[in-house]
């Protein structure tokens, strides 16, 4: 099929097909939010956190007259100042009574409101609650989890010298308890072992492989708060410290700020990437000073060698410790961190600084190439920033400049204008030097490392007519020396138009284009150059809401990836949303088909998921995938989920390669979990 057939056939589509839109729907906010980064989420407890946060906000949504600024920043939506100026408005006027009334303080953009809407709630004014009776309204909730794949693949089965490669068995398990009451205390613990790991026995005689616990608790308002434990950081707009998830490029153009920051408990599953020691955070009014400290061991690869010792060549992310190597990597390596944030709010303007010292108990050392000539080198690193945020009228400005002790600089700055409730534009420039040092920054980029990139970003989002929505993003960038993919420096471009369209409250649809323009390596000749690279998406998207009960989905997408060779992909599926109206159930079933020329023209798709989990997976090749995925509520404490998923290809008698091979061209996964609520 011809690129002008394939677009033929959407508009045909298009024409036929009876547009009467889509309601606000908050499981699309999150939907929306996750697949902006589907290509670079590269671990499944990135996102977790928000999903854990907002699915928590549609089953008890936020009462804005009784609230906390932390408890509204984990919203995703407001900024530190739009915060700000939301209680200054409460303490003025006194209780708000809609979502109308919010339209009039500055900076609340009917977009933000309908954002906002699914997860807030306008209840009485509480007066503050006595640290003892909040304890009155502690909520206990119990996770079981547990996942596998039916198929076996070779590396739980024995090799050549008859020995099983994966030392644990094909599933993984998952437990997770904590104890919330109100803002005021909270208290949890996590474990969790992953397919291939061992459990109660050889390498992992205590249990789960890994395991996570906190507490956390607000004494007054002056020590707001107190975490001991697990727990994350963000700063600033993640040059120096951001963990979890980050804002990015996405067809939400005006999502370019950083919100919810600040220190809170890691409860999520990811094994390296968060903090394990005691934070505080003291409230002095119009000021916030929070301290930290962590020491924890993490995965990392350690070497030899006789000019220096033990040498650190590379951390590990993965989180997986199935075999002689990876058990080898687990908790190998001393990472102390310890650092500083303040922030000072005035009207309409926020200043914050931050300081972060990392020290690492071997050197880190990289491989001795070329591309790693300006990376981390050494035992340890330290890191000073400031920023800001200011937002009045129609205008956000916001940005943060930082150094390492490279004196390595990196700057970002970026602008939000809203003209009118049709009309918003942003704007962000970013400069990492190419000795930029910071292990932990996290902000918006091209790459995945903060260092050796400078980017020019515009975005634009109109409202023409009612229920129609544009919105389009332009991004340049240009790196000033070479990396692991690259030959020599280079440049990219990327643009994105959205189409949405939502005339009433029961189908909606959105057309999308996106073409992104690099180089890459490859080898020409016996030595590397840089090749042009050129990935087009084209996507329509349908949402059709046939009565209370049911609501379908339907895709279309195509992919074409042109660089040393050309390949297509294309991908339909179809999606049917049940709810029942007289058994607590609701299920959400798919069969998708895809097809591709290869891996470089592969697409990736949102999968609905047990509670605060979502899957992502990439179709190359030809075939099927399928999934029903179901929730049963037996009680009001007692819920069960249950999701089988199968992908079906039909050019391939074998899946994957190494130890994850599977013989055969089925992949079937089962997932079942419980919730208990007391």
């Amino acid at each position: 099929m011809s690129r002008f057939e394939f677009i033929s056939i959407l508009i045909l589509i298009l024409v036929s097909i009876n547009v009467t839109a889509q309601e606000t729907d908050p499981q699309r906010l999150i939907e929306s939010i996750i697949e902006s980064h589907l290509d670079k989420i590269d671990a499944q407890t990135n996102v977790a956190l928000i999903i854990e946060d907002l699915e928590g906000f549609l089953e008890q949504p936020v009462n804005i007259n009784a609230t906390s600024k932390t408890e509204l920043s984990r919203l995703y939506v407001l900024n530190d100042v739009q915060i700000n100026k939301l209680f200054d408005y409460l303490n003025n006027y006194g209780p708000a009574y809609s979502i109308y009334e919010l339209n009039t303080i500055d900076g609340f953009t009917p977009e933000i409101l309908q954002k906002m809407e699914p997860f807030i709630w306008f209840g009485p004014k509480e007066e503050n609650i006595k640290f003892g009776e909040s304890f009155k309204t502690g909520k206990n909730q119990l996770l079981l989890r547990t996942l596998g794949t039916i198929q076996k693949a070779r590396g739980y089965s024995p090799d050549s010298n008859g020995k099983i490669p994966f030392e644990g068995n094909r599933y993984r398990y998952y437990i997770r308890y904590r104890y919330e009451a109100r803002e005021r205390f909270s208290a949890g613990f996590t474990g969790e072992k992953d397919p291939g790991e061992s459990f109660f026995r050889a390498s992992n005689k205590q249990g789960f492989d890994y395991y996570s616990a906190h507490i956390s608790l607000k004494i007054n308002s002056t020590i707001e708060n107190i975490t001991v434990g697990d727990f994350l950081v963000r700063a600033g707009q993640g040059l120096i410290l951001w963990q979890g998830y980050t804002s990015g490029k996405s067809e939400n153009i005006l999502a370019i700020s950083k919100t919810n920051q600040g220190i809170r408990p890691s409860t999520a599953v990811d094994e390296n990437l968060f903090f394990r020691g005691a934070a505080t955070t003291l409230n002095f009014g119009k000021a916030r000073l929070s301290i930290f400290y962590s020491q924890k061991k993490d995965d990392g690869n350690l070497v030899e060698t006789d000019s220096t010792g033990i040498i650190i060549t590379s951390l590990q992310t993965s989180g997986y410790h199935r075999t002689k190597n990876e058990i080898a990597d687990k908790n190998s390596v001393r990472n102390t961190n310890f650092g500083a944030t303040f922030s000072l709010y005035m009207r309409n303007l926020k200043i914050g600084t931050t300081f972060l010292k990392q020290q690492f108990e071997f050197p880190l050392i990289p491989a001795n190439r070329l591309y790693n000539l300006y990376q981390f080198n050494g035992n340890a690193n330290i890191n000073a920033g400031i920023d800001y945020s200011f937002n009045r009228g129609i205008i956000q400005l916001f940005g943060e400049a930082a150094i390492s002790k490279s004196k390595g600089k990196a700057l970002i700055q970026g602008a939000i204008l809203h003209l009118n409730d049709q009309l918003s534009f942003s704007m962000l420039f970013r400069h990492f030097d190419k000795n930029y040092h910071a292990l932990w920054a996290n902000t918006f980029a091209e790459g995945s490392k903060i260092n050796n990139e400078s980017g020019l970003y515009f975005g634009t989002k109109i409202l023409p007519v009612k229920f129609v929505t544009l919105s389009a993003y332009s991004d340049f960038y240009r790196s000033q020396w070479i990396d692991y993919s690259k030959a020599a420096p280079s440049s990219g471009w990327d643009i994105l138009v959205q189409a949405d369209v939502a005339p009433t409250n029961k189908t909606g649809f959105y057309i999308r284009f996106k073409n992104e323009e690099k180089q890459a390596k490859i080898i020409q000749e016996e030595r590397y150059v840089n090749v042009p690279v050129r990935n087009q998406k084209i996507r329509v998207h349908f949402n059709q809401q046939l009565n209370e009960k049911i609501k379908l989905k339907t895709r279309f997408e195509h992919v074409q990836y042109k660089g040393k060779e050309k390949e297509n992909g294309f991908l339909v599926f179809q999606d049917l949303q049940y709810s029942s109206t007289l058994i607590p159930l609701n299920l959400t079933a798919r069969i998708a088909w895809f097809k591709t020329d290869g891996y470089y023209s592969r697409i990736y798709a949102y999968e609905n998921d047990l509670l605060y989990t979502f899957s992502i997976p990439s179709f190359f090749g030809t075939g099927f995938r399928t999934y029903l995925n179901l929730n049963f509520k037996i009680s009001k404490k007692i819920d069960f989920w249950f999701k089988i998923a199968n992908t079906s290809w039909t050019d391939r008698e074998l899946i994957s390669s190494g130890y994850n091979e599977i013989q055969g061209n089925n992949k079937t996964e089962l997932k079942f979990q419980f919730r208990l609520k007391f």
